[in-house]
């Protein structure tokens, strides 16, 4: 019994001179939760800043025609309507998951929550490619649709084999590449900064 007794005490000491130790400690504030935040409210931001010029881009995309050459409209090319269509709405729940997700991500490390962050350089470039590749990609498309304008202008000789099909799926696979490229280097770039 005194044995018990003896480590009761022992204990109770130990305890009481941890909390003595503790009393001079101050809470720390975890950066990378603030960060991570932070990137939350610049995704919704920059989201709802680019948005009406996205759906101007999109507007013009689809009222495309060809001047030299009045049978090529954003019609004639296989399958580009419809993906220019869902665009606008794709660009939308892109910016609002990531604005989602790292938000969620911040208040999971700011409670303690396992992961950390890692500012570097890389991981920054690739949260701003992805907002760069959609502009890039709906700069680029009038540019794709004329070129090809170009080309058809004048007609295809026969000689040419497979290159009609190629050519009116072309702006399709360059829009697709864009925007696949945007939601690729997005979520490697939150996945680097969440470590």
């Amino acid at each position: 019994m005194k044995t018990f007794l003896w480590h009761c005490k022992a204990k109770g000491q130990i305890l009481i001179e941890s909390g003595r130790a503790r009393r001079n400690e101050r809470g720390a504030i975890d950066i990378g939760g603030i960060l991570l935040m932070g990137i939350g409210m610049i995704f919704l931001a920059v989201g709802f800043i680019i948005y009406p010029i996205i759906m101007t881009s999109t507007d013009t995309l689809l009222a495309y025609e060809c001047t030299d050459n009045s049978t090529v409209d954003a019609a004639y090319f296989t399958g580009f309507t419809p993906i220019v269509g869902i665009t606008p709405l794709l660009v939308l729940v892109g910016f609002l998951s990531a604005a989602v997700f790292s938000m969620y991500l911040g208040v999971k490390i700011m409670k303690g929550g396992e992961g950390g962050t890692k500012l570097n350089l890389g991981t920054m470039l690739l949260l701003a490619l992805s907002m760069i590749f959609i502009a890039i990609g709906l700069i680029i498309l009038p540019v794709v649709l004329d070129a090809i304008c170009d080309v058809l202008t004048p007609g295809i000789s026969s000689s040419y084999t497979g290159l009609l099909p190629i050519l009116r799926v072309t702006p399709l696979l360059v829009l697709i590449s864009f925007v696949a490229g945007a939601v690729v280097s997005g979520f490697f770039g939150i996945k680097k900064l969440t470590g």
